[in-house]
């Protein structure tokens, strides 16, 4: 009888252990998310003013910077989203703050390319654009939790 009885106080720690570590998992990569989004925004701002001055290499530097956390965002922004104890209000937001980081890396990587290309004009336009989703899925991530 205080075999069993050890037995489940065993199984009831580890489950409830392990659902902590999961509850941690979630809300980690959430809070990673997050980061990496207001990274994203930074290193767009410092390509959009960097390219405003016309130091369009400098510009791109920091657009690709700016696809590097995105990548990030949407990487732990992901994990955050599948976890199974994700709440309500990550499930509900994650995946719009998810779609505009997709499309601010698509933008910043069209600004790369053309700045590449030397055509500085259109890169602010793709980085304007860029901007605009980063700083929509910074809306929709900051209602993650």
């Amino acid at each position: 009888m205080r075999q069993r009885i050890f037995t489940a106080f065993v199984a009831a720690v580890s489950i409830f252990t392990l659902s902590g570590i999961a509850v941690a998992g979630s809300k980690m990569h959430v809070d990673a998310a997050k980061k990496n989004c207001t990274n994203m925004i930074t290193a767009g701002e410092k390509a959009l003013d960097h390219g405003g001055q016309g130091h369009a290499d400098v510009a791109i530097k920091h657009f690709k910077a700016m696809v590097s956390e995105a990548e990030e965002c949407l990487k732990h922004g992901g994990e955050g989203i599948g976890a199974s104890d994700a709440s309500k209000a990550t499930k509900m937001h994650g995946p719009e703050a998810m779609d505009h980081v997709k499309e601010a890396i698509a933008h910043a990587k069209s600004a790369i390319n053309h700045g590449e290309k030397g055509h500085p004009d259109v890169m602010m336009d793709h980085g304007n654009d860029a901007m605009m989703h980063a700083m929509e899925a910074q809306t929709h991530a900051s209602e993650m939790n």
